[in-house]
């Protein structure tokens, strides 16, 4: 073989992360765009309202808490389509302007359309709001429980990687404590005693991630920790606070964003799940999981577009995750 030909493997292994890199990592940033934002996008309320000279933004007000009520008791678009058109008074609704609980009485469970994409479910509800909404379910509860166990076991595993002895036998009885429960009997034990509140079911699924984290900081600090400048720079009295942030935690980034990939992935099926059993809908207006739930009770009258679209969605978060997660490691090996 020539000198200057790289070997085949090489040279897939760069152009699978060539094709990843921009693909997974822009639709895992559409995603979170999308659940931080989906007032914005989706929305029976106004982005922008001139009410008797007076400006109001209802959907802004939608993405921390609950949207102003329309002009005399009437909803938002029932006012704004009885304006003369003459009228000094304005309205600039969302992009898609349909709501997640709007009803349509003269649409019930029906196919997609030009006029909904992705359909209505039994109540008259658009579809697509709902599955655009259901991303707050992923972005709100599945990634901070995952920021927040990554924080706490790479704190933990980096305590008993670095100190040894003690610390690492107490952190891997802890590890082992945790990791008896099995994760879904232990969300349901949850979510049945602390009901659907947010942060209730972020700090338990939280509880549940951080053994991923601290097993796989650990593991790398026990390794790395014997190398030769690590006791070069613990002879030259380098801190281990410093030792730590600045030459071992950037080795490890790699495996911790691995991690963090498949935990995020599992995270968004254990919330689909609580959802799809009636628990865990941590106060958002939707869920993929209610919605499949919705989806399954109603299969037997010909209504797929109320499971499919919101298992597409989760699949896709899935298999976003897993990309990433294939990514990173790509990346760190090349």
């Amino acid at each position: 073989m020539n000198a200057t030909t790289e070997p085949t493997s090489a040279a897939r292994r760069r152009f699978r992360i060539r094709w990843r890199r921009p693909g997974a990592m822009a639709f895992a940033l559409l995603v979170i765009a999308i659940g931080v934002f989906a007032p914005l996008l989706a929305n029976d309320v106004p982005l922008a309202a001139r009410v008797q000279g007076v400006w109001s933004f209802p959907a802004f007000a939608d993405l921390f808490g609950k949207p102003p009520v329309g002009p005399g008791d009437l909803s938002w678009k029932s006012w704004a389509a009885s304006l003369p058109p003459d009228s000094a008074d304005r309205v600039w609704m969302p992009p898609w302007p349909h709501g997640p609980i709007e009803t349509d009485t003269a649409n019930f469970r029906r196919a997609p359309s030009l006029d909904h994409p992705m359909g209505t479910d039994d109540t008259g509800r658009d579809v697509m709001a709902r599955v655009l909404h259901g991303t707050g379910s992923f972005v709100w509860l599945a990634l901070p429980a995952v920021l927040l166990g990554g924080l706490l076991g790479t704190l933990l595993g980096a305590f008993a990687g670095m100190r040894g002895g003690l610390a690492d036998v107490l952190v891997l009885r802890l590890i082992e404590l945790f990791a008896c429960f099995p994760m879904l009997l232990f969300l349901l034990f949850a979510a049945a005693f602390l009901g659907d509140g947010r942060i209730g079911l972020v700090l338990v699924m939280a509880s549940i991630y951080w053994t991923s984290f601290a097993r796989i900081v650990r593991g790398e600090l026990l390794s790395l920790r014997e190398l030769d400048y690590v006791h070069v720079a613990r002879g030259l009295g380098v801190p281990g606070r410093r030792l730590f942030t600045h030459h071992l935690l950037p080795q490890i980034w790699s495996s911790i964003g691995i991690t963090a990939a498949f935990c995020a992935a599992s995270a968004a099926v254990a919330e689909s799940t609580l959802s799809f059993l009636g628990l865990g809908s941590g106060g958002v207006s939707s869920s993929w999981g209610e919605m499949l739930r919705q989806g399954v009770e109603h299969a037997a009258v010909g209504a797929w577009h109320l499971w499919l679209f919101p298992s597409l969605a989760l699949v896709a978060v899935v298999v976003c995750c897993h990309l990433l997660a294939d990514r990173l490691r790509d990346s760190s090996a090349a």
